[in-house]
Order: C-alpha cells, then structure tokens, then sequence
C-alpha cells in the first residue's frame, strides 16, 4: 500500500474514533453541566478526561493496534501526554474564551476547540504516540 493511502486510511480510523470522542466529550459535559451543575471550567477538564480514556482505549485496539512498539503504559502515557497537549492547549482555553468572553453557548464553544484540535491529535499520536522512528507509517 502506498504511504499516502496508509496515512489516508489511519487518517479515517483516527476521524471515526476521534467523533465517538466528540460524543463522550459533548454528552458529559451537557451532563455535567446541565445535570450536576458543575462549573464550564471544571465540566470541561471531567469530559475531556473521559473522552481522552475512551479514545485511547479504540486508537489503541484500531487505529494504531500494529504500532505497539511500546508496552501498554508506555503508549497510553504517551498518548495521554500528546492528546492532553492539544486538549489542554488548544480545545480548553478556546471552550473558556469563547463561552466567557464571546458568550459563544458551551456546546458550541466546545465544538470549536475541539476541531481546532483535531489535526495535531493525529499528527502527535501518528509521529511520537506511535511512531517507531520519524517516517514509519
């Protein structure tokens, strides 16, 4: 298979598992909020922990599951180091400033900083997360 069809491939398997991340991120943090009334800023770091373990979890088994060059610990550390980089980094502040400054609704704000985050997830998890060397594919 040609390298850009394998990253293509990945790519989508990343995409799929990535949109059932959205779901556990969005639905726990409505319920968080809505529900349990826990605060924007600590609702959100609850979901984006879940979603970050469920993502993992179905990276690890599909997308990525013939890239086990590390044991388990040292891939969802990895893993959980990348994500949190791109969660913490880009989706967080984007979700806070947009709710608080823009009055943008959470889900909505949230919807953003997770699309904004989505490219580097996949370029971290592909190259460091997985990687063996800088060009495996």
């Amino acid at each position: 298979m040609k390298l850009e069809r394998k990253i293509l491939v990945r790519f989508i398997k990343f995409s799929v598992v990535g949109l059932t991340g959205v779901a556990v991120n969005m639905g726990f943090l409505a319920i968080f909020k809505e529900i349990f009334a826990i605060p924007i800023w600590l609702a959100s770091v609850l979901a984006i922990e879940l979603s970050i373990l469920s993502n993992f979890a179905l990276n690890d088994l599909w997308t990525w599951r013939d890239r086990h060059h590390r044991n388990f610990f040292g891939r969802i550390w990895r893993y959980h180091l990348s994500v949190g980089l791109t969660a913490y980094g880009l989706n967080y502040p984007i979700l806070l400033l947009l709710t608080y400054l823009a009055e943008i609704p959470y889900l909505w704000a949230n919807l953003v900083g997770i699309a904004l985050a989505s490219v580097a997830n996949f370029l971290i998890n592909h190259f460091w997360t997985y990687g063996k060397n800088r060009f495996l594919v």
